[in-house]
């Protein structure tokens, strides 16, 4: 492994090491704060568990604790953490060229050299997918996703959109094949049963390949269990789920993004003194999609081990290992005005907590050329209309 990466991993191992005991506390008031800034921009619900302990949950708008939302885009860190676990169980190599499993990539110069982690960090150079796979079709979503353009090479760009994760289940699914088992099955076994998650409902092509960008539907307590499992380095109720070392992979970043590992948003940049915030949701929502994601953190006053798994509407899932803390947040369809880095300080202020002492990510800037100079053209927005898409 380089230095440059040896720090955050480190780190992130320490950071699992203290699972179980509190460093810090959050203060009601705060949490009270928190709560009003969120009922005030559309959150419909807010779960804070800390050490183990429900410290707040509350509904707002007739919403409940037991209601399926639609957590979006939430459902591409299950997917990062299912990579990791397909490596460990020899099914895969994150570093393994993608075009050993799809023959028909490899007379192309970019897509031949794109590997499996480099679409699970989202800078597999491959245009976004938007309109191919959230529009209307009666395509294989997944075959389909195999002729998408790769318009950059692989590593010299951050392009957010399904694209990746539907070419890297098109690569699973290939893969289990072999053993009569399909990738919605494998996720089944190695993460939702175990971890006792009910998915309420999938989105799904006509062919029955559930999307795994933007999915899933469960309620705010079952994410919360997602949520212990990654803070508590991948166990759960007293199992092992994921072997931390390979849990940790997915909060590597890159170069390119430091706010980006493996399908998890990080905010380990926020200590650099360069570091600028990123409300991801709302630049998701310019066009054209802005490209520069160089020094990237969610928030400088949130704790540098923050990891967050995000979707549309505000849907949010915080976790602090050093804190022993794990956040959901649930928005309703169409709420405005909430932001990372807004809401973050109002959470953390006062919060009594130990600093780690390091949290250098050794990332350099790196610039890039506009990606789609024409813009979108709406892809985004046709998406949440058509088959469930968005962030």
């Amino acid at each position: 492994m380089p230095a440059s990466h040896c720090v955050p991993l480190l780190m992130s191992l320490a950071y699992f090491g203290t699972a179980g005991t509190v460093f810090g506390q959050l203060s009601n008031l705060s949490i009270e704060k928190a709560h009003s800034y969120s009922v005030k921009r559309g959150g419909i619900g807010l779960i804070v568990k800390e050490g183990g302990q429900t410290r707040f949950e509350r509904y707002a708008k007739g919403h409940s604790g037991d209601e399926a939302i639609h957590i979006y885009s939430g459902t591409k860190s299950f997917f990062g953490a299912l990579a990791v676990i397909a490596e460990k169980d020899g099914i895969l190599s994150l570093d393994e060229k993608v075009a050993e499993t799809l023959p028909e990539w490899r007379d192309d110069p970019r897509k031949a050299r794109i590997t499996i982690r480099d679409l699970l960090d989202f800078t597999s150079g491959l245009e976004t997918g938007f309109e191919e796979i959230y529009g209307r079709s009666t395509a294989d979503k997944l075959t389909l996703s195999l002729g998408l353009d790769a318009r950059r090479d692989p590593g010299d760009s951050f392009v957010y959109g399904p694209s990746h994760l539907q070419v890297f289940c098109e690569v699973l699914r290939r893969k289990l094949k072999r053993k009569g088992m399909s990738y919605q099955t494998y996720l089944d076994r190695k993460l939702i049963d175990p971890l006792d998650i009910q998915i309420r409902q999938w989105r799904a092509d006509s062919h029955g390949n559930v999307i795994p960008s933007a999915g899933m539907y469960m309620s705010g307590r079952d994410w919360m269990n997602f949520g212990e499992m990654v803070c508590h380095g991948g166990e759960w109720n007293g199992k092992q789920i994921v072997p931390t070392e390979e849990l940790t992979k997915c909060f590597k970043p890159t170069p390119i993004n430091p706010a980006f590992g493996l399908c998890f948003w990080v905010n380990s940049y926020c200590v650099r003194p360069d570091a600028r915030e990123i409300d991801v949701e709302e630049t998701l929502e310019i066009e054209p999609l802005p490209e520069d994601w160089s020094r990237a953190c969610l928030s400088k006053q949130a704790p540098p081990d923050l990891i967050c798994s995000l979707g549309s509407n505000f849907q949010r899932l915080y976790i602090v290992p050093s804190m022993d803390l794990v956040v959901v947040h649930q928005g309703k369809k169409g709420a405005r005005g909430f932001r990372d880095a807004e809401f973050l300080p109002i959470l953390f202020e006062g919060a009594r907590r130990t600093a780690p002492e390091s949290a250098s990510t050794e990332v350099t800037e790196r610039k890039t050329k506009p990606l789609f100079p024409k813009g979108f053209g709406g892809f985004l927005k046709k998406g949440a209309e058509t088959d469930g898409g968005g962030q």
